[in-house]
């Protein structure tokens, strides 16, 4: 129930009727020059029905006691009236009053209800009182049409008042929390200040933000040529604030926005032309070198056959160690440049895993190294070839971490629409320091290595709308999670 802000705790209403009644009969004094007994009896009496409606508020409904307390008003004031000069009395006015009060919070249709019980009670009352009065019948008829009309009157202006007043407040409340709401939900941040610098509403919460907004807004308002947008870093992210003056530079606005995700993606759309470009002309040369390393091996291969002094053996052998290495740096860095369309299809996670195992068992089966898997079923889109691949590159990584007669565990497993596969190897572990930088292109902490598997395994993923993470202790081992979406 929507009562008026005027009058909105029902409490505040119980507790002031005693009080102005007392007010309303001492205050009498002055005119009648007296205080006669049964008022005090009155004024006990209020505080005693005060009481009994503090106590019935948690058993009645709110509604239900608004009415006891204004239909008892009613025989209140008739007591008054009585015993202030009966049909000389000035107290029926009251009435008016408790009519207009009832308005506030029994609304349109409460209104007219007491209205009406007032009228037709002040018609009884003036019946009785009329026996005893000197007054004639029809004196006390006119007395009654005076203000019966008025109470009618008072009524029915006051309920229609009371319906404009509750219609408007609803619609208020409807704006206000229809604005609240698109405010609340927008993705910028709002602020408005008056011209002491007092924040007069805001949707940022407390901290170093809104203190940094705060004090532009306030020196934008002070100072008429400072710019009006700027860019702000806080907290290792990016916004822009858009500033401006309201109500005649009297207040001032501020439109935060966050555009640290827009100027990530611009930030990766740059590197990502760049990586293309290099790649590109990385590939050129890595197929320029290949074709003269491939002729360079063959030779050495022929002349190796020939040759039957031990030492130029060992150093043919040296070459052609040194020349297949530098051929496997050449194929890791041409599957990292390439830029292949990815043919998608719908796979089951576990054939990949186990095409990929296909190529590293027998490594494993060197170092005794027992496989552990903990498969769940799920399909992914994707290419088999590369997501094999990636699946190679890094359980070959786990490979070259561990020691003979270790475990490699390998998990799968679904959950918030993605799949997810678990590969972790019980080895030396990563630095922290080392964990961001593995991802990076030739960084490599092992003897021999390009630097390259695990940048191939990453660009596979991305490619496939997935990620990877890594976690490791060192000493410990370490668990990579590949994260792909479901299909």
């Amino acid at each position: 129930m929507d009562y008026s802000d005027l009058f909105s705790k029902r409490d505040g209403l119980i507790i002031i009727h005693p009080l102005l009644i007392t007010f309303i009969l001492l205050s009498s004094y002055p005119i009648i020059h007296n205080i006669p007994t049964p008022f005090w009896y009155i004024i006990v009496a209020s505080y005693i029905l005060a009481t009994i409606f503090l106590l019935l508020r948690n058993w009645l409904a709110e509604k239900t006691l608004l009415y006891i307390i204004f239909l008892t008003d009613i025989p209140v004031i008739g007591l008054m009236i009585h015993y202030s000069g009966a049909l000389d009395s000035m107290f029926p006015l009251l009435y008016v009053l408790l009519i207009i009060l009832s308005s506030l919070y029994l609304l349109k249709k409460g209104t007219y209800i007491i209205s009406l019980c007032t009228v037709i009670f002040f018609f009884f009352l003036l019946l009785i009182e009329a026996k005893d009065s000197t007054y004639s019948m029809q004196m006390v008829m006119y007395r009654f049409y005076i203000f019966g009309l008025l109470f009618l009157l008072t009524g029915i202006l006051s309920g229609a008042l009371s319906a404009r007043y509750q219609k408007g407040a609803e619609e208020v409340k409807r704006l206000r929390l229809t604005t609240e709401e698109i405010i609340k939900n927008l993705p910028s941040g709002i602020i408005t200040i008056d011209n002491e610098a007092n924040i007069i509403y805001t949707n940022i919460p407390e901290g170093l933000i809104r203190n940094r907004v705060h004090l532009y807004i306030a020196q934008l308002l002070k100072d008429p040529n400072m710019q009006s947008s700027i860019e702000l870093e806080i907290e290792k992210r990016y916004y822009v604030l858009s500033c401006a003056r309201l109500y005649d530079s009297k207040a001032g606005l501020g439109i935060l926005q966050d555009y640290t995700e827009i100027r990530k993606l611009e930030e990766k759309s740059r590197i990502s032309k760049q990586t293309k470009l290099l790649a590109e002309l990385g590939g050129s040369l890595a197929h320029e070198i290949r074709n003269p390393l491939a002729s360079i091996m063959g030779s050495l291969e022929v002349v190796r056959g020939a040759e039957k002094d031990s030492k130029t053996l060992h150093f043919i052998n040296m070459a052609l160690r040194e020349s297949t290495r530098l051929n496997e740096i050449v194929t890791d860095f041409l599957n990292f440049a390439q830029f292949i369309p990815i043919k998608k299809n719908r796979l089951r996670i576990n054939d990949v895993i186990n095409e990929a195992l296909i190529d590293i068992m027998h490594r494993v089966d060197s170092k005794n190294i027992q496989i552990i898997r903990k498969d769940s079923v799920f399909h992914v889109l994707g290419d088999l070839y590369k997501l094999k691949s990636c699946f190679v590159n890094i359980l070959n990584n786990a490979y070259e971490v561990s020691r003979k007669g270790q475990v490699i565990e390998i998990e799968s497993y679904s959950q918030d629409k993605e799949g997810v596969v678990e590969i972790k190897d019980y080895g030396k572990g990563i630095p922290k320091k080392e964990i961001k930088k593995i991802f990076e292109p030739f960084f490599t902490t092992k003897k021999g290595g390009t630097g390259l598997g695990l940048a191939i395994a990453k660009n596979i993923l991305e490619s496939h709308g997935g990620r990877v993470e890594v976690k490791s202790k060192v000493g410990k081992g370490t668990t990579f999670r590949v994260i792909l979406p479901l299909a």
